[in-house]
């Protein structure tokens, strides 16, 4: 009977307490049901992402990801979402992020209609039928095609070439490029370089896809949202063979110098000889960051200033110039030279198709490199900042840039007592070059100005950053400049292999390479001078080269060139040039931007001589 009592008891115990637990469900659910509709009439997003929120709104959205920029470690997402007709975006570092953004401006829209009749489509669409097999397989394209465009490079490449064949070199002495992966396919190599073998390998699969998918539209899609550039995939397979030969030439040069292969930043100069430009060849490649001490300048021109890598570059073409100006005086070699007469037989000018293409492994320093590569938006909306185009000048003894202050004049003996020698940022120089060309003062007087058609950078390419620094910020003010000199707008790109930034101090040496020459040169930062002799790039040796012209041109009597004892003299007299860059310094001012710091004139008061060395 005791037994009984207790079934009984334990029987009214769970009918009990299951009661109380329907209960307790039933006043949960009508407590979230008065939670929902308590958010959707207010807008309230309590305890939930926006993406919930929107789904429960307007169900059967469809969130597409457009792009996805930045480097492999640190990407960017953008994904957008379309409602009633209208395209709402978010950006973010996950596609998570980027979607839940996405949503959350989607939201922001049903603040104009807090009511649900005041805004069409409010309802949801309960006539959805989500188990349906035609319903489903649009759903499963569509997010088939969101997904392809979002897988990284590598995995792309397995997924459409299987059989592709890897192969992995190591060089432990370099340090931002220190692994190199190459591709096999079908025969062809692709090369991609980094800091470790995940990055090499992506690298590579990058150049690969780059240049296999360019003539599939459907395909090329694919890869769009992992590049960081606007260019087409023929122009990033150009700037990623551009900037392949020069770290490839530099390699080669120093394979059996492991301590001067040790670099910051890596320059060089590619010439085009072909219409196509398929035609390429590597004329100088150089390095260094750093510019002379002060109590080192030379009163006779033995001395180099600027030995940043891309200023050094600039300066082997120039020597790679006389040196195919010099052609042109040979008989039966005019032929084999880059220049040809003018129509009216006063001078030179380069041949048709010959293109100068400049790769630098980072942006040059100054106005170009005044930005945070991690920003998720890549337009400035402080474009009107005043720091934003100013001339900056280099600090002796160290890297880095700071804005010009007022109109300084520097003297020849205020810096032997102690004053910081300036030297104007790469930037401002790039942008010089792209009014004044890359010939300099002396050359011409013999030939048209010779400009820059494209720059590649192996990393820290942000497009509107680099475009105002090398031209934009002088296009509302430049004018009056004689011809031919006009403002150059090179096409820019970077390379689909990134380098790495690696933190290191900077050698205190500089290494230069011109085609024609057996071995690099290697240069002292601190004295601007090989550790015996000069360097060949010095003014003193180009002013015996210019003078080595002038016997020439005025033997032949195509040029009315005065022979100059004074190097001063001697850039004075090329008037057009001098014409141009005083536009070019008025450009600058007119528009806020600073002025021009010159070097003392003392350094180029040297007289030039017929035999110097």
């Amino acid at each position: 009977m005791y037994s009984n009592v207790q079934n009984n008891s334990q029987i009214n115990y769970i009918s009990n307490k299951r009661k109380f637990e329907n209960d307790q469900s039933q006043a949960g659910n009508d407590l979230e049901s008065f939670k929902k509709k308590k958010k959707v009439q207010g807008l309230m997003i309590v305890n939930k992402n926006p993406i919930s929120i929107l789904n429960e709104l307007k169900p059967g959205l469809i969130y597409n990801i457009k792009e996805q920029a930045g480097p492999p470690h640190a990407p960017i997402f953008k994904v957008s979402v379309i409602l009633n007709g209208k395209e709402y975006e978010g950006v973010g570092k996950s596609k998570k992020l980027a979607k839940s953004k996405a949503a959350a401006n989607a939201l922001k829209s049903f603040v104009q209609f807090p009511k649900a009749d005041e805004f069409n489509g409010f309802q949801a669409d309960t006539k959805t039928d989500f188990s349906s097999d035609v319903k489903g397989k649009t759903l499963n394209e569509e997010k088939s095609a969101q997904v392809a465009p979002c897988k990284g490079a590598t995995m792309l490449m397995n997924e459409l070439y299987p059989n592709a064949k890897y192969i992995f070199e190591e060089n432990s002495k370099e340090t931002s490029n220190r692994f190199k992966a190459i591709i096999q396919i079908s025969g062809e190599e692709f090369v991609g370089m980094g800091s470790n073998k995940k990055r090499a390998k992506n690298a590579a699969a990058m150049v690969a896809l780059t240049k296999l998918l360019a003539e599939k539209p459907n395909y090329s899609k694919m890869i769009q949202p992992l590049r960081n550039s606007t260019a087409s995939l023929e122009q990033q397979a150009f700037a990623d063979r551009v900037g392949r030969m020069v770290n490839e030439k530099f390699r080669d040069l120093m394979r059996y110098d492991t301590i001067h292969l040790k670099r910051k930043v890596l320059a060089g100069m590619v010439m085009t000889r072909d219409e196509a430009m398929n035609d390429m060849i590597v004329i100088c490649v150089a390095t260094g960051t750093k510019c002379i001490n002060g109590e080192n300048i030379s009163a006779s021109g033995t001395a180099l200033n600027d030995m940043h890598a891309e200023i050094v570059s600039r300066r082997c073409l120039i020597n790679f110039l006389y040196d195919q100006l010099r052609l042109q005086f040979t008989k039966g070699e005019e032929h084999n030279s880059v220049f040809e007469p003018r129509p009216d037989n006063t001078g030179f000018r380069l041949r048709r198709h010959i293109k100068f293409h400049l790769y630098i492994s980072t942006a040059p320093c100054g106005d170009a490199r005044i930005f945070s590569p991690n920003d998720v938006e890549s337009v400035d909306r402080h474009s009107a900042r005043s720091s934003r185009g100013r001339l900056r000048t280099k600090i002796e003894s160290g890297e880095g840039t700071i804005p010009i202050k007022g109109n300084d004049i520097q003297t020849w003996d205020g810096i032997l007592q102690g004053e910081r020698l300036l030297t104007m940022s790469c930037s401002d120089k790039i942008a010089r070059w792209n009014v004044l060309g890359l010939q300099g003062t002396l050359l011409s007087c013999f030939v048209d100005p010779i400009y820059l058609s494209s720059i590649v950078l192996g990393s820290l390419l942000n497009e509107g950053h680099m475009q105002r620094a090398i031209f934009g910020r002088l296009e509302n003010t430049l004018q009056g400049l004689p011809p031919p000199y006009h403002l150059n707008r090179p096409y820019m790109c970077p390379t689909a292999s990134a380098e790495t930034r690696v933190a290191q101090r900077a050698p205190n040496f500089s290494v230069n390479w011109v085609i024609g020459y057996d071995r690099p040169e290697i240069i002292n930062t601190v004295t601007g001078k090989p550790e015996v002799g000069v360097s060949r790039l010095c003014k003193r040796n180009f002013s015996k080269r210019f003078l080595d012209v002038c016997y020439r041109v005025t033997s032949i009597g195509n040029v009315d060139v005065p022979i100059p004892k004074i190097y001063a003299d001697a850039k004075l007299a090329a008037t057009p040039y001098n014409q141009a860059k005083e536009q070019l310094f008025r450009a600058f001012s007119k528009a806020n931007l600073g002025s021009w710091i010159k070097k003392p004139l003392e350094q180029d008061q040297f007289q030039i001589e017929d035999d110097i060395f």
